[in-house]
């Protein structure tokens, strides 16, 4: 059996069909909130893709889903699998028939597999002779017949960062207690969990707890809806905003809301209700991010901000459920806010005793990598590391970097951070308000703050120029550093952070379009760690480096052969291998310098083969006079490569080079190029003449090379390169 076809017969549109709506909900215990939303989107896909490979049409499929349920509705489901017709090429007529015009076992076995009489089989002619086919039909089957196995096959496909086998039955992230499946109002048998489905589902767990029979799958929100469950993650997240917008309003506030801590809470619960609560004024003597962090980071509050955007007393609470008990709930949640407080005000007064120049040297007691010594050793580096960026990017900022660098790891010592496990996020944040409040220049309080930005791709970057700085300054140590310790990153591995830390420069390098030699600025560093005694590690920064910043150019629209091109050329600074790349971009199309790829695609090919030595020309000009060419074309092309060097190198010296220039002085030598290649025999036999000529091409070479590897792109779009 060689090749199929496939033809679907659509329903008539004079028949009107009917369709179905199913539900598949699975209830368990309680998921974890950050497992929720990922499980809907798999089944969601799983469905639509099942349905789709199973030929059964539907007009709408949506997951819905609490911490209890994960849920499946799909509306205007066709009763039936869509019909189709197969063809399949079967053996060569020669084959199948003997001289008798009888058929032989290929054309009986072929006739077998495709499940059709010999009699049925027809002829087909090809560009290769006559071969038979098979026309296969397929009227399909009811959906209702097909779905228990894809049901079943959704349900336990499902993954989950986390899973356990629970009473023996398949792996789920918690003990899976029900599932209804539903066709309109049938149910769907089948067994999954060690559970056979049916139509008894629960609803909230204190709002009503007992068991109940859904009727139909069309009314299954609404039936959850009447036993207190809001199944629609979507509308549940819509009632927590308004609730909590509303609560806030009462004390003539606005809640500061975050899409995470949105969803978070929103997958949390299964029917929200808002509680507006208060703690004492003086708490707001903290810092406002050590505030609004006690009540994120655990207790999962809305803080409640006056319209000048400071903090007021109180916060907004989302609970499960409604009805009594809003008070009780209210003074717990008080009081547990009450307490972690309280032990913020304790961290911060005794940090505010002691000092971040103390606490700069408590850091000799804390190890950051056995092989790279303590935070301490790690802070005297990051000083030199940042003033040499400093004296390179902004000068008059020195000073200010150089202090900001010495203190921006001091919060690792304080108590906040070292104690109080909620707070740990605000290293960098809780750093600079000890120095703002020590009274620490402006500008180091901002690099403090800023250096820790972008934390993803999604964050804002370093506003300030000293944070810039210490921004790249501490996020090439690490790298460096952790090459150094042999920390290797690979395939979707990153537990050290490195490539984060490299995404992070060039993210800031781009988008702030600052000029910057990162390779060479490592080297730099790796002589620092050099003559500390840090031995050299085994991993290469440059491919490190060029895949970072080959991300990065993807990500802008740049194709793989283009950034492949620029970066085997100084792939140091990435807005400068940026600005190359569009440059080329921009005329990679153009006729003349697709004419031009061609000879030098020659060039290089010729170069490639030749020996080395008869390239090796460094040191020994070739003369200038006419009568040392034995060739105009050769005369002709030396000259011209010459001069496009140096209009190349000119333009290179400026601090934003003209590349779009710089590439039509290198189109121009395509002339040239041209009438070397249909005048002269690059391989003479005369070792002079040779050696001569070849020279004359490592100089076009290496005029081209200034700006990219050219060889590295295709001769024509799709084509591989030479």
């Amino acid at each position: 059996m060689r090749s199929c076809a496939v033809r679907r017969r659509r329903p008539s549109s004079r028949v009107r069909a009917v369709s179905r709506t199913f539900l598949l909900e699975i209830g368990c215990e309680e998921l974890p909130a950050g497992f929720i939303a990922p499980a809907l989107r798999q089944l969601e896909s799983l469905a639509r893709d099942g349905l789709k490979e199973a030929r059964i049409g539907s007009t709408s499929v949506r997951a819905v889903g609490t911490p209890r349920r994960l849920a499946l509705l799909a509306e205007g489901v066709a009763e039936r699998q869509e019909a189709e017709t197969r063809e399949l090429t079967g053996p060569a007529v020669r084959v199948a028939f003997d001289a008798a015009g009888l058929p032989t076992n290929a054309a009986r076995g072929f006739a077998k597999s495709a499940g059709v009489p010999v009699e049925a089989l027809e002829r087909v002619k090809t560009a290769k002779g006559e071969y038979l086919l098979a026309r296969v039909h397929d009227a399909g089957k009811p959906a209702r017949d097909v779905l228990p196995e894809l049901l079943k096959a959704w349900a336990s496909g499902l993954s989950f960062p986390k899973t356990m086998q629970w009473d023996g039955s398949g792996r789920f992230a918690r003990p899976v207690r029900w599932i209804v499946s539903l066709w309109d109002g049938e149910v769907v048998p089948f067994e999954c969990f060690g559970i056979e489905s049916g139509r008894r589902s629960r609803g909230h767990r204190t709002l009503s707890p007992e068991w109940f029979e859904i009727k139909s799958a069309d009314r299954y929100l609404a039936t959850l809806r009447d036993r207190g469950v809001v199944a629609d993650p979507g509308e549940r997240r819509e009632q927590v905003e308004s609730l909590v917008s509303k609560a806030s309003a009462a004390k003539q506030g606005k809640a500061m809301t975050d899409p995470e801590l949105l969803e978070e809470v929103t997958n949390l619960i299964e029917w929200p209700d808002a509680i507006l609560g208060h703690f004492d004024e003086d708490y707001l003597e903290l810092p406002t991010p050590v505030v609004v962090t006690a009540m994120r980071a655990h207790q999962r509050y809305f803080p409640v901000e006056g319209g000048s955007g400071k903090l007021l007393p109180h916060f907004v609470a989302i609970r499960n459920g409604r009805g009594e008990g809003a008070d009780s709930i209210r003074r717990g949640n008080e009081i547990v806010l009450r307490a972690r407080l309280e032990d913020a005000r304790f961290y911060w007064q005794n940090d505010l005793k002691v000092g971040l120049e103390a606490k700069v040297l408590e850091l000799k007691q804390i190890l950051w990598h056995e092989k790279l010594g303590s935070v301490f050793d790690r802070i005297q580096r990051l000083v030199q590391l940042a003033e040499e960026l400093a004296r390179q990017l902004a000068p008059k900022v020195r000073g200010g970097v150089s202090r900001a660098a010495y203190l921006c790891k001091a919060d690792l010592a304080t108590e906040m951070i070292r104690s109080g496990k909620e707070f740990a996020a605000l290293e960098g944040v809780v750093g600079a308000e000890y120095a703002a409040a020590q009274g620490e220049p402006a500008e180091v309080v901002r690099a403090i703050r800023e250096h820790i930005l972008p934390r993803g791709p999604s964050d804002p970057l370093p506003p300030s120029m000293e944070g810039t700085i210490l921004a790249i300054a501490d996020r090439l140590d690490v790298i460096v550093g952790g090459f150094r310790a042999g920390l290797l990153v690979s395939g979707s591995q990153d537990p050290y952070g490195l490539r984060r830390a490299g995404n992070g420069i060039v993210r800031i390098l781009l988008e702030k379009t600052i000029r910057l030699d990162v390779a060479g600025l490592a080297t730099w560093l790796g002589g620092v760690y050099d003559r500390a005694g840090i031995p050299t590690g085994q991993t290469d920064f440059t491919e490190f480096w060029v895949q970072r910043v080959a991300s990065a150019l993807e990500e802008r629209g740049i194709p793989y052969d283009t950034a492949a091109s620029v970066l085997a050329v100084r792939p140091g600074d990435p807005l400068d291998v940026w600005a190359r790349a569009k440059a080329i971009e921009a005329i990679r199309e153009t006729e003349d310098f697709e004419g031009l790829m061609i000879g030098y695609r020659r060039a290089a090919n010729i170069l490639r083969t030749a020996p080395p030595e008869e390239i090796a020309v460094s040191g020994q000009p070739l003369a200038e006079r006419a009568e040392a060419f034995t060739d105009k074309a050769e005369a002709d092309l030396h000259l011209e490569t010459k001069m496009a060097r140096q209009a190349v190198e000119t333009y290179l010296q400026s601090q934003e080079p003209d590349y779009p220039a710089v590439l039509r002085h290198l189109l121009g030598l395509r002339p040239a190029i041209d009438r070397f290649f249909e005048a002269v025999m690059v391989m003479a036999d005369d070792p002079a003449a040779r050696k001569r000529r070849l020279a004359i091409l490592e100089g076009v070479r290496q005029t081209f090379i200034r700006i990219a590897e050219f060889s590295a792109l295709p001769s024509a779009p799709g084509q591989k390169s030479v």
